[in-house]
């Protein structure tokens, strides 16, 4: 048994906030965060939009294309911005859409690599014929978890969410191999505040603990080398040579990145689905809007191999491959 990748969905908030709008609270220019990032613009939710609430409208379009949800067995929600600390925002999903009582509903809290880690817990779930059909979702809200005074992150994030549905297939098309893992260094990207080690207090609150804190050259430096392994890794699992790939789509966090990596796999820059620029760093549904607009677009054909990799704070990582 495989999983297969049903249908793909998303949901972007309508509100575009440009280079040239930032520069107008930050220290920075346009030309400074091109130059260094690849982002033009990003989108930002409403400040009475829950990440729980976008999710819901992101799988709202799902139903638009015309798919069921009647069967699902499980719902996973990869996000680092969840609505509350509990319940769950799969369990928000569930009942919003009257998914079955036994479905099996749960959280993923793993940064960038979210989408991933979600992707191939949902493979592994149908591969064991423990589901027959998953929902997997990834939601940010970013713009709450940024210091606006902090120009080296405000600047790289925006909101957003990747929806996927997958089914079980007996078909030799679907995810045929995946790869995710993780090292422990806190201190080159964090949230300090907001849990037990950190509380929110009157004391602290102004010092905006519960934002994003990152030492940007490290987590570019750690990004490439786990990047070229992960993908290394799941190619040689599937045996197949990185040259036949179509398409690899990564978390579109930088296109200096991006582009180290290519140089690395000795990788043509055309091989790789951008998209920062509209969007900027959506982190864990970053990977999944990407693919969603690549597939939508036609840039993914029958009996095309793509890979899709994710590196982000923890340390996580992870890649799948897909046949299409």
């Amino acid at each position: 048994m495989r999983a297969y990748i049903k249908e793909l969905s998303l949901y972007l908030p309508d509100n575009i906030v440009t280079n040239y709008d930032l520069e107008k609270k930050l220290d920075t220019n346009n030309d400074w965060i091109v130059t260094r990032t690849g982002i033009n613009e990003r989108r930002m939710a409403e400040s009475d939009e829950s990440s729980a609430d976008m999710a819901i409208k992101a799988v709202y379009n799902l139903i638009k294309k015309g798919v069921s949800l009647e069967d699902v067995d499980a719902i996973i929600v990869a996000t680092s911005t969840k609505a509350y600390s509990f319940p769950s925002t799969a369990g928000i999903i569930q009942k919003e859409f009257k998914i079955k009582n036994s479905c099996l509903s749960f959280d993923i809290s793993a940064a960038c690599a979210g989408y991933i880690y979600a992707l191939n817990t949902a493979t592994s779930l149908i591969e064991s014929s423990e589901c027959n059909k998953v929902l997997i979702i990834a939601s940010e809200k970013c713009s709450d978890i940024l210091n606006w005074g902090d120009r080296s992150t405000a600047i790289l994030f925006g909101d957003g969410v990747s929806v996927a549905l997958l089914e079980a297939t007996e078909d030799n098309k679907g995810i045929i191999s995946s790869d995710t893992g993780a090292e422990s260094n806190e201190d080159i990207l964090i949230i300090r505040g907001g849990g037990s080690v950190c509380p929110m207090t009157e004391e602290n609150i102004d010092e905006r603990p519960n934002t994003i804190q990152m030492i940007g050259p490290e987590v570019f430096k750690k990004a490439v080398t786990t990047f070229e392994h992960t993908i290394s890794k799941t190619l040689k699992e599937a045996n197949i040579d990185i040259k036949d790939l179509s398409l690899i789509i990564t978390h579109q966090a930088n296109t200096r990145i991006m582009s180290a990596v290519g140089k690395s796999l000795g990788l043509e820059f055309d091989k790789f689905y951008i998209n920062i620029e509209k969007y900027g760093n959506t982190s864990a549904a970053s990977v999944g809007i990407a693919f969603t607009e690549a597939y939508e677009s036609g840039a993914i054909k029958s009996g095309d191999y793509v890979l899709l990799t994710a590196f982000g704070a923890g340390l996580t990582w992870g890649s799948t491959l897909i046949k299409f």
